[in-house]
């Protein structure tokens, strides 16, 4: 969901800055400097302003951090430009259609739910829903069940490795969202996917 379908820096890193303030910690952090650590998830967001902490310390500022960003969640996020077309081209022929994401389900039910062009998700499967998160396949196999759709007939795509090594661990097609939070860092031309995207326009291309 985050870098692929929409793009929540502005609420995530809005979070960090209301954190940050909390403690006297002033900082304005830059939507490109910091969107290739949504990624990786609120440990990467807490540490890139307070370091490595000691657990206890660590675990108070992530729990703070969640708390501000589930109040504000869909103050700014929005969907990708093309994705809503897209969506509404695979509603129009009766494609099911889903989302597997790292992001816990308290905070992806909602920012779902905010979104009119969203309402026909066939399944929703958080960070939080199976045993395992991604890279592994569980995630995207329970969605596969739900969907009853043909796993090798099918697309997951993402803007990191772990969406690219879980969807071709579930046998799926994957393609990699180059518009989303990639960081300069990464190397998407060795994650073996089956296609790259550059921009969201081309995901008529999968269809």
């Amino acid at each position: 969901m985050d870098g692929t379908l929409v793009d929540t820096a502005i609420d995530m890193l809005d979070a960090l800055r209301l954190l940050a303030k909390e403690n006297n910690i002033n900082i304005e952090p830059s939507h490109q400097e910091y969107k290739e650590l949504i990624t990786h998830g609120s440990r990467a967001i807490v540490e890139s302003i307070f370091g490595i902490t000691d657990k206890q310390t660590f675990f108070k500022l992530q729990k703070r951090y969640l708390a501000i960003y589930q109040q504000i969640l869909t103050k700014g996020s929005c969907l990708f430009d093309g994705i809503e077309d897209f969506i509404e081209h695979l509603d129009k022929n009766h494609t099911p259609w889903g989302i597997v994401t790292n992001k816990p389900s308290y905070l992806a039910k909602p920012l779902v739910e905010s979104l009119a062009a969203l309402k026909n998700c066939g399944v929703l499967v958080g960070g939080d829903s199976t045993k395992f998160s991604k890279p592994h396949p569980e995630p995207i196999n329970v969605a596969i069940s739900k969907l009853k759709i043909n796993p090798a007939k099918s697309w997951y795509i993402g803007d990191a490795l772990s969406d690219i090594s879980a969807g071709n661990a579930a046998n799926m097609k994957t393609a990699i969202a180059m518009w989303g939070y990639i960081g300069q860092n990464d190397t998407p031309s060795k994650w073996q996917a089956h296609v790259t995207l550059n921009h969201s326009v081309e995901l008529m291309k999968l269809y």
